[in-house]
């Protein structure tokens, strides 16, 4: 079944293309940095929709690593830095914040809705969901318990090499590859793990924009409380509501 926004995602994904082409200019391979411990699924899915968005560009990351890991000798091309991270003045780099683009999250595309509705509404912000119908509370926790058997074994590698990493520069210089091999599956984990919660509610009402983009892109109605930086108000899948009385409002007429 198509995804009830096709177009708008399309759009915004021109729009992220764009944002990085300009950003990476005629380079063919770039270098990323990935965030180290994330509390939400929000870094994660950006930084895998990073990925793919270079993919879609024939852009390489040739080099990745973390802010406390990063061998500026290793170093190919424009040095890209995920989320909040930062690395000393040696290494000049592209904040992937600081593009004036849509999410990079939203370079995911249509994704799967994960889970089973068990309830009618998911309530992801303050106070007290709608009286009248089945609800539950969300918030971000550990993907941990979902882990695949190959994801438990990246967690454990991931550990192991970074805890050295850290202390040895020459060792991170060595085994950048190793640690770099853990990255995807631990931000999947996140995603699938986020994208699980939110399967869980036929509508969602939330104040945090990870919820709302991950909902946006895994086809899931849902209320955004307030004004949401970087948000897709536009969407058809979308009602926005200035406080959490609308907000229950608006999750009944979605129902």
């Amino acid at each position: 079944m198509p995804h009830p926004d096709s177009t708008l995602l399309r759009s915004l994904n021109t729009a992220i293309d764009d944002g990085l082409r300009a950003a990476v200019g005629e380079s063919r391979r770039v270098s990323l940095v990935h965030f180290p411990d994330p509390d939400s699924p929000g870094e994660p899915a950006a930084w895998l929709g990073t990925r793919i968005a270079l993919r879609r560009l024939g852009v390489r990351v040739a080099y990745q690593c973390l802010g406390d890991t990063l061998a500026t000798d290793a170093i190919e091309g424009p040095l890209l830095l995920a989320g909040g991270v930062k690395v000393g003045r040696e290494a000049p780099a592209v904040p992937l914040a600081d593009l004036k683009t849509p999410h990079l999250a939203l370079a995911l595309g249509a994704l799967p809705r994960l889970g089973s509705v068990e309830v009618d509404v998911l309530w992801q912000c303050p106070g007290p969901p709608p009286a009248g119908v089945s609800s539950r509370v969300v918030t971000w926790g550990s993907p941990e318990a979902g882990y695949t058997p190959r994801q438990r074994v990246a967690a454990k590698a991931n550990a192991e090499l970074r805890a050295r990493a850290f202390r040895d520069p020459e060792f991170a210089r060595r085994t950048w590859r190793a640690l770099s091999a853990t990255f995807v599956p631990l931000a999947k984990a996140h995603v699938q793990y986020a994208l699980t919660v939110l399967g869980g509610g036929r509508v969602l009402v939330t104040d945090d924009l990870t919820g709302h983009l991950l909902a946006l892109l895994a086809g899931i109605p849902h209320v955004v409380v307030g004004d949401l930086p970087g948000g897709v108000p536009e969407s058809s899948l979308v009602r926005v509501a200035v406080d959490v009385d609308t907000a229950r409002e608006l999750a009944l007429e979605l129902l």
